[in-house]
């Protein structure tokens, strides 16, 4: 099992939880109101694409399978799946005419869907784990053919309403453009988060119809007619936190509950027993590992798989990409990306470390230098303003300033070697 697998899995055992259940996260809208050439759902929070955090939630939950329905450039939306989630399986929304229509596009799958569906859409990236299991579990103990999703919102503009009968039952749902002045004043909206018997999904998901003012076919539409079917209970699930299911329908919505989720991260660390000064300022990656005693600096951000050993110093201005920095490094103003940096080395400020760089312990990098997929060994310098590319340096070394390795001649790269001292 690679890394990836052990992030997103339990374990091994594809064992169906609560009787079992399979996902279906709806990814084929181009969210007009993000005015973006780039599928909504690509649209990057604290660095990943939104899609990585629902879909992160939903495995961790162990379903026995995952269903993507693309549509809107739907060739990137399959690239970033089959390099991050290619256990995922793809179905592809040839016309996007509504979310029942898409859903309806996985139905050539229905033999090996689990007997639980959940339904969910791909912009919610706040959705715990915990909370998937919370609305499996709410199903089961309840003996419900369906669960319908809501949340208690003071600004339900936007939101489809939903319509209950005195007892609390859920009759359906309307949406916004659809609901009279009396339904706008209620505050109970749907999610747009289902689980559903696959049996009923797929039998009625054909009898929607496109009656609406958008003449599109909505899932939520599903709701009134297994309301309507004395046969078959469906119950509304409410939220605790309105926050954990918001969607995402602009670049404003993007930017505050990545604000919300980056927030979590730094706190998370900071009980952990990492310093970050001034954690407004600071943006980390939900995968950046950093040990206690280190001390994060204002302006810093630190993404992908890296990890920083205890008592560092990052920042200020520093920038961090998917490397290694050992115990006790200062990094001062500075970018580094796909390198390993060895312990008690200091760097910066302004220096460039570019992928492939190595360092042993001890090493200083000074001001103003750039060095490009070289090892430098323990105890060496490269005080200020030089430039080491393709070089392997001893140890004991020091690197006069503005010294360059000549790694290129116009047709072949070429390795410079510097011996211990």
């Amino acid at each position: 099992m690679d890394q990836r697998e052990v992030l997103y899995f339990k374990d091994n055992n594809k064992d169906n939880f609560i009787g079992g259940f399979s996902a279906v996260v709806l990814a084929a809208g181009k969210g007009k109101r993000m005015k973006s050439n780039l599928p909504k759902v690509l649209h990057k929070i604290c660095f990943k694409p939104m899609i990585f955090y629902l879909l992160n939630s939903i495995y961790k939950a162990n379903p026995k399978n995952v269903f993507i329905v693309v549509g809107f450039k739907n060739e990137l939306v399959y690239q970033y799946l089959e390099q991050n989630f290619n256990q995922a399986i793809c179905v592809v929304q040839e016309k996007q005419l509504g979310t029942a229509n898409a859903v309806a596009a996985t139905k050539e799958y229905k033999n090996i869907f689990a007997e639980n569906i959940l339904i969910v859409c791909g912009d919610v990236p706040l959705l715990s784990t915990e909370t998937i299991e919370k609305i499996l579990n709410f199903k089961k103990n309840n003996c419900l053919n369906a669960v319908v999703v809501t949340a208690q919102t003071d600004n339900p503009y936007g939101y489809g309403r939903v319509i209950k009968d005195e007892d609390g039952n859920v009759l359906k749902i309307v949406e916004e453009s659809d609901a009279n002045s009396e339904e706008k004043q209620i505050k109970e909206i749907n999610t747009s988060i289902y689980c559903i018997d696959k049996d009923v999904l797929f039998n009625l998901i054909d009898k929607i119809q496109s009656k609406n003012s958008q003449n599109e076919f909505y899932l939520t539409d599903i709701v009134e007619l297994i309301s309507n079917d004395e046969s078959l209970k469906i119950k509304s699930y409410k939220v605790d936190d309105f926050l954990e299911v918001e969607g995402v329908n602009d670049r404003v919505q993007l930017a505050k509950l990545e604000k919300l989720l980056q927030k979590k991260i730094n706190e998370n660390l900071m009980l952990s027993g990492v310093t970050i000064y001034y954690p407004e300022s600071v943006f980390i990656d939900i995968e950046v590992e950093i040990d206690k005693d280190t001390i994060i600096q204002p302006f810093s951000f630190i993404s992908g798989k890296s990890k920083i050993e205890k008592n560092c110093v990052i920042g200020p201005f520093a920038q961090i990409e998917d490397s290694f920095i050992g115990e006790g490094t200062v990094i001062n103003k500075s970018l580094i990306q796909g390198s390993t940096i060895g312990k008690y080395n200091v760097i910066g400020p302004t220096s460039y470390i570019r992928p492939g760089t190595i360092t042993g312990d001890n090493v200083k990098i000074g001001a103003c230098c750039e060095i490009k997929k070289s090892k430098i060994a323990s105890n060496s310098k490269v005080p200020h303003l030089s430039y080491i590319g393709d070089a392997e340096i001893g140890s004991n070394v020091n690197v006069g300033a503005a010294t360059v390795t000549c790694n290129y001649d116009g047709f072949f790269k070429n390795k410079t070697i510097i011996e211990d001292g």
